[in-house]
C-alpha cells in the first residue's frame, strides 16, 4: 500500500440503496473528483475549505471517460450528486478526503469508480482507508479493529463492544497499563546509576507489588472481557424434534412467510431449511429446521441426519419441538422418546442453551386430562409438561419449557424474547461493554506474566539494583506485549491479518 496514491473505492454495501457513496483519499483525491463533480451553484469543490457539502451533478462517460467494460460506456452519464470535502490532516485519513453521494444503484457506482479510476486513482484495498488513518496516528490499532467489529456486529450486545474500543476504552487500558510499567521501568534503570551512590530510589517491595497489581489487573481485565470473534456470524437458532411435530409450520410463522412445506405426512421435509429473522436487540438471525436430526437408517435419511447434526453442533440456541398433545396423553406420559432426543441434543452440542417447545397448543381447547384432573389453564400445561419432561432442576439444566401454536401465535412473542434474551447474555454478561480479540486477550495476558516475572524477581531482591537488569527485561516484554494491542510495536504480518477482515471502502 503506498500511503501517496490517491484511492477511491465504493464505500456503501453491495447492492441497489437509495444512496450510494464513492470516497477518495490522497493527494489529488479533490483534484479527480473536480474532473467528474460540478456544483449547481457552480462551485469548485478544488477551492472549498474542508466539512463542505456542495449539490451538484457528477458527469463521466464517453469522450476520454469511455469505459469499455460497462453498458453505459458509449454514453455520457449525468447523475444528480453531493460532494462532501474533508481536507486533511482533519480527515478521517489525515489525506484530503472526498466522498461523491450518487442514486444508489450499484451499476452507476461502479461506473464511477471506474471513471476516477481512468483518471489516475488506484482502486483501494481492503481496509486501505482504516489502514491510512492507523498509520498517520488518527487511530491507534484498537480502534482501528473496532471500525471492522462496528461494520460486522451481529447485535446490540456486539455493537456496544465495539463501539466502546472504537471510543478508546481498549487504548485507555493499553495507555495506563503502560504508564505502570514504564514508571517502573524508570525507577529500576535509575538504580543501576545510583547505585555506587548508595541512594535507594525504593524499595524492591514497593515496586515488586505495583507490577503484581498491574499483573492482577491485565489478568482480570483478559478473563472478564468478552469474546469478540474475529469474523462475526449471525446467530444461528436451530429447530429439531420428533416428527409431526409441527416444526415447518413454527419455521413459517416465525419467518412471516411460507419458506417450509407443511403437511400432516410425518417426515415431510428431510433437508436443513433456513429463514432469517429479525429480533429485538440482536438483529438479524438465523433460523433453521434440522428435521434430520431423528433420521432412520436409510441412505436419504442419513444425509438427512448429517446435515442435521452439523447444524444442531453449530448452534447458538437449540429449539426442541414436541406435540403437547402427546406429552399429555396417558400412553406417552413419561415423554421417553422425547427425553431421549433431548439427551442426544445435549450430547451434541453441550454448549447450546435449549428451549423446548410444546407446540399446537391451539388442539388443547376445552382442557387437557393430566392425571386424572384438568388442565384448564396455560401454566397448569405448562407445570405438566414440566414434570413429564424433567424429574427436578438439574436435569433441566439450561433448559426453559414454552407452549406454542403456529397457527393462533400463542407464546411467539415470549419465543422470541427468550431468544432475543438467551442470545444477547454472552457480550452483555460482563455490563461493562468491553469485548476482546483473541490476539489482545493473549497480549494482555503475556504482558501480565512479564509483569508477575519482574514482580518476582524483585519481591526476592534486597535492593532495586539487585534485580534491575532482568526486571527491565521484562519490564519491556510487558510493554512490547501491550504495543500488539495498541499497535505501538505491532508487526506486519498482524496488521495484514487485521486489515483483512474489511470490506474494500472501509
Amino acid at each position: 500500500m503506498n500511503p501517496d496514491d490517491t484511492i477511491v473505492a465504493i464505500s456503501t454495501a453491495a447492492g441497489d440503496a437509495a444512496r450510494a457513496i464513492v470516497r477518495l483519499s490522497g493527494p489529488e483525491a479533490i483534484a479527480l473528483a473536480g474532473r467528474v463533480f460540478a456544483g449547481s451553484d457552480g462551485a469548485d469543490i478544488q477551492t472549498l475549505p474542508g466539512f463542505r457539502r456542495v449539490d451538484g451533478i457528477v458527469s463521466f462517460g464517453g469522450g476520454e471517460n469511455h469505459i469499455s467494460d460497462l453498458s453505459v460506456s458509449s454514453v455520457a452519464v449525468v447523475l444528480p450528486s453531493a460532494a462532501y470535502v474533508f481536507r486533511g490532516p482533519r480527515s478521517f485519513t489525515r489525506q484530503d478526503v472526498v466522498e461523491l453521494h450518487i442514486p444508489g444503484s450499484s451499476v452507476a457506482a461502479g461506473a464511477l469508480q471506474a471513471a476516477l479510476e481512468s483518471l489516475g486513482a488506484r482502486r483501494a484495498q481492503a481496509g486501505e482507508f482504516t489502514a491510512r488513518a492507523f498509520f498517520s496516528g488518527r487511530l491507534d490499532l484498537s480502534a482501528a479493529e473496532a471500525v471492522a467489529d462496528v461494520i460486522d456486529a451481529a447485535d446490540d450486545a456486539q455493537l456496544r463492544c465495539a463501539t466502546a474500543a472504537l471510543g478508546g476504552r481498549v487504548a485507555r487500558l493499553c495507555a495506563d497499563a503502560a504508564g505502570e510499567a514504564t514508571d517502573v521501568l524508570a525507577l529500576v534503570e535509575a538504580s543501576i546509576d545510583f547505585a555506587e551512590e548508595g541512594i535507594e530510589l525504593a524499595q524492591p517491595a514497593d515496586a515488586g507489588g505495583r507490577l503484581t497489581a498491574l499483573a492482577g489487573r491485565l489478568e482480570e481485565l483478559a478473563v472478564a472481557a468478552a469474546d469478540m470473534p474475529e469474523n462475526f456470524r449471525t446467530p444461528h437458532v436451530v429447530m429439531c424434534g420428533l416428527p409431526n411435530a409441527g416444526k415447518s409450520s413454527l419455521l413459517n410463522a416465525l419467518a412471516g412467510s411460507e419458506r417450509a412445506i407443511v403437511s400432516p405426512i410425518a417426515g415431510t421435509t428431510r433437508d436443513v431449511l433456513s429463514a432469517q429473522i429479525v429480533l429485538e436487540g440482536v438483529g438479524l438471525v438465523t433460523l433453521q429446521d434440522a428435521a434430520g436430526f431423528t433420521a432412520d437408517d436409510d441412505t436419504m435419511s442419513q444425509a438427512a441426519n448429517a446435515a442435521a447434526q452439523a447444524a444442531v453442533r453449530a448452534a447458538d440456541v437449540v429449539l426442541l419441538v414436541g406435540d403437547v398433545q402427546d406429552v399429555l396423553s396417558a400412553d406417552y406420559a413419561d415423554c421417553r422418546d422425547f427425553k431421549t432426543l433431548l439427551a442426544r441434543v445435549r450430547e451434541t452440542n453441550p454448549r447450546a442453551c435449549t428451549l423446548v417447545l410444546w407446540n399446537k397448543a391451539d388442539l388443547l381447547a376445552g382442557g387437557v386430562a393430566t392425571g386424572g384432573q384438568a388442565a384448564d389453564s396455560r401454566l397448569d400445561v405448562t407445570e405438566a409438561c414440566l414434570s413429564a419432561l424433567f424429574e427436578d432442576e438439574q436435569t433441566m439444566g439450561n433448559a426453559s419449557v414454552l407452549l406454542t401454536s403456529a397457527v393462533t401465535g400463542q407464546g411467539l412473542d415470549e419465543l422470541r424474547k427468550e431468544l432475543a434474551k438467551r442470545l444477547g447474555l454472552e457480550v452483555s454478561r460482563s455490563g461493562q461493554a468491553l469485548g476482546l480479540h483473541r490476539r489482545q486477550k493473549d497480549s494482555f495476558l503475556q504482558a501480565a506474566q512479564a509483569a508477575r516475572r519482574g514482580a518476582t524477581l524483585l519481591l526476592e531482591s534486597t535492593t532495586l539494583a539487585d534485580a534491575a537488569e532482568l526486571v527491565a527485561i521484562e519490564l519491556r516484554d510487558t510493554l512490547a506485549h501491550l504495543g500488539q494491542v495498541s499497535g505501538q510495536a505491532v508487526t506486519e504480518d498482524v496488521l495484514g491479518r487485521i486489515f483483512s477482515r474489511f470490506c474494500v471502502g472501509k
